[in-house]
């Protein structure tokens, strides 16, 4: 009896050991599939907890078309969050969402069984950009990257959110809102978003703000203006850039965080504050008149968190 109890323990040991090695096995396997895949080596990641981490995967051509790819390890991947920086198009990396409160909604939604796509793109200074539209597409290039890279990565290619800070928010809402980007999107996230990129249009929200009048005073405005439209301002341009225009009730809901509240433009010293005009609570309201117009649905801090909202969206 004693002997059979032994042998009993015996197995059960040897049975427990194999199991847990055939369970890191087939983890080490699946991690060795997807650096295939890629084409790159999982590396260190820059957060606190333990996640897959893929820094610098190529989606385009462009020097700036990397992104970061961080994946739980623990449970069946859910969907995908995927993240532009802000910069005005100007500067700003991927790195900056490893930092502040940033890192800590990152650490949040991975622990939702999400993955996170954080990614660059062509600033407008760029050789290779042809003004704000090269940015904007690089967003759409980033979606079908990760769509055709989903059943790699092992999470649904129809459950994607995207969001983005500023700038990034615009390529967020720009690829959200387009039927030849927003296939597979079901949510949009944005902070400190602009409401169109027709500056024409931004008349109507500031009263002090008269594009042509104030390039012609400020250097500043109208350097950035040319890049941005790269020097080819017409009707047409324009209505690419407007994506409000684009809006329907059928486009993902849109989570909107705009807490600049000052809505005068030109300051009492007399300098364009760009902060305000880039970020002011006004685009937040343009963008929810829009959505209310046409019956789409969107939310805010004073309705739920982003968690709750992503969380909503995915399941």
């Amino acid at each position: 009896m004693k002997n059979l109890v032994t042998k009993i323990i015996f197995f059960t040991v040897i049975s427990f050991l194999f199991a847990c090695s055939k369970s890191e096995y087939l983890e080490a396997s699946k991690i060795s599939v997807i650096e295939t895949g890629l084409g790159i080596k999982s590396s260190d990641s820059p957060l606190e907890e333990d996640f897959l981490f893929f820094k610098d995967v190529s989606y385009g051509n462009n020097e700036r078309n990397i992104l970061d790819i961080i994946l739980p390890k623990k449970n069946k991947l859910e969907g995908a969050v995927i993240f532009f920086h802000g910069g005005a198009f100007l500067f700003g990396s991927k790195e900056d969402l490893y930092e502040g409160d940033q890192k800590q909604i990152i650490n949040s939604i991975l622990n939702e069984n999400l993955a996170v796509i954080n990614s660059e793109y062509t600033f407008i200074t760029d050789d290779e950009a042809e003004g704000v539209i090269t940015s904007l597409i690089d967003g759409r290039k980033v979606i079908e990257f990760i769509t055709q890279k989903s059943n790699l990565l092992g999470f649904p290619e129809n459950k994607l959110i995207l969001s983005g800070i500023s700038a990034g928010a615009g390529i967020a809402i720009w690829n959200g809102l387009r039927e030849e980007s927003n296939k597979n999107i079901i949510g949009i996230f944005t902070t400190l978003a602009q409401s169109t990129y027709d500056m024409y249009k931004w008349e109507k929200i500031f009263p002090d703000f008269k594009v042509d009048i104030l390039r012609s005073k400020y250097t500043e405005l109208d350097d950035l203006f040319l890049k941005f439209y790269n020097n080819s301002i017409t009707s047409e341009n324009l209505k690419v850039l407007d994506y409000l225009n684009q809006m329907d009730k059928d486009d993902p809901p849109i989570f909107i965080y705009n807490p600049v509240y000052e809505d005068q433009v030109i300051t009492k010293n007399n300098i364009i504050d760009f902060n305000i005009l880039f970020h002011s609570y006004k685009h937040g309201n343009a963008i929810r008149k829009a959505a209310t117009d046409v019956g789409l649905q969107y939310s805010g801090p004073y309705q739920e968190t982003p968690i709750s909202f992503i969380r909503r969206m995915i399941f």
